[in-house]
């Protein structure tokens, strides 16, 4: 089951993955967001690791989501003024949708 391993993988590279300083810093510094997304990729690459996938469409896929990933994470997408929990929820919101196209379309 494709789909819950990719979640688990997003999870993984987004929360365990990710320092204190890496969430305080990768919005306003492109370097430690690049950072970030990096250690981000890598629950991906040993997933799919153990997938029938070419390499180059694993390639692709893992470029496609660093990129989207790093322009994701460039800014709040969202106010939390009236509700606070809106800001990461539409981040996650974000980062699942263009993973699941991704997938469809790569995986």
């Amino acid at each position: 089951m494709y789909g819950l391993d990719l979640i688990a993988a997003h999870m993984v590279g987004d929360y365990l993955l990710q320092t204190d300083a890496m969430a305080r810093g990768k919005r306003h510094n492109w370097r430690i967001r690049a950072l970030h997304v990096s250690f981000y990729v890598v629950p991906f690459l040993l997933l799919l690791l153990t997938y029938p996938i070419r390499p180059d469409r694993m390639a692709e896929f893992l470029a496609l989501l660093w990129v989207t990933h790093f322009v994701t994470d460039s800014r709040q997408w969202a106010s939390g003024v009236h509700w606070p929990p809106k800001p990461i929820l539409v981040d996650q919101s974000i980062h699942l949708a263009t993973l699941a196209l991704l997938a469809r379309l790569l995986v």
